[in-house]
């Protein structure tokens, strides 16, 4: 558990002692998972996601919420996604609109590229403008800053970027610790001149050559996630199957 901020000494060193226990808890809970009052475990990705960074609501107006960031929903699937993100090597993932799923994807990545260095993440989508906005992204932000933005101030520090924020490509997302998250387009050809850690494919439903993309990252990636909204062809044949 991670001691109580409230509950914060008053002596300067004794604060300090007590700050750097309560990081160092939350940095062993990020990595390796807590479980809950039910015995249910909370992957390490996930409870980061839960516990110390946001999402971004492009639609808070609509909705009356006072500001855009929202912490990432509790629902009760997530712990049994993210366990499968962890142990599969190939996993294909059927969703709707309203499932937070590519925010799940970009968080496990995103958490991924902190706590291993030297971490390559390849985000493929149809168009290399929406790939984008899971990465970095422009206005709004992109899944991948945001996660990164919003935590906390020593977090950010911990897992400093190579660069200046706005330095930043928009279709680039880098650490100081060499790892790194790169938007692509569509195409074969596009992934060839990778060899990703994780290879994410987006919408594969809706994604010009998915299979042949996913045939050309198979042989060098370590970890591929497809994730799409229903479609016909290629991606629901294989989630029927």
């Amino acid at each position: 558990m991670i001691p109580a901020a409230n509950n914060e000494p008053r002596n300067p060193l004794a604060l300090e002692a007590f700050r750097e226990a309560r990081y160092q808890a939350t940095f062993s809970n990020m990595c390796r998972g807590v479980a809950d009052d039910e015995g249910v475990w909370i992957p390490g990705p996930l409870w980061w996601l839960w516990n110390c960074t946001e999402t971004f609501d492009n639609h808070w107006l609509n909705k009356g919420l006072l500001g855009p960031y929202r912490p990432f929903p509790r629902l009760p699937y997530m712990p049994w996604l993210f366990s499968r993100l962890l142990m599969r090597k190939i996993i294909f993932i059927p969703k709707s609109r309203e499932m937070m799923v590519s925010w799940a994807v970009m968080g496990y990545c995103a958490w991924f590229c902190q706590i291993f260095e030297q971490t390559r993440v390849l985000v493929q989508a149809q168009k290399l403008e929406k790939a984008s906005e899971l990465v970095k992204g422009t206005e709004p932000p992109g899944y991948g800053r945001t996660l990164w933005e919003r935590q906390p101030e020593w977090l950010k520090k911990r897992f400093p970027l190579a660069r200046e924020l706005d330095d930043l490509p928009a279709d680039r997302f880098v650490w100081r610790n060499k790892s790194a998250i790169q938007a692509i387009g569509k195409g074969a050809d596009q992934v060839r001149q990778y060899h990703p850690t994780i290879y994410v494919i987006d919408e594969a439903s809706y994604m010009d050559e998915a299979e042949a993309s996913f045939g050309a990252a198979l042989p060098v990636s370590q970890q591929i996630i497809v994730v799409s909204s229903a479609g016909p062809g290629w991606f629901g044949d294989v989630c029927t199957r």
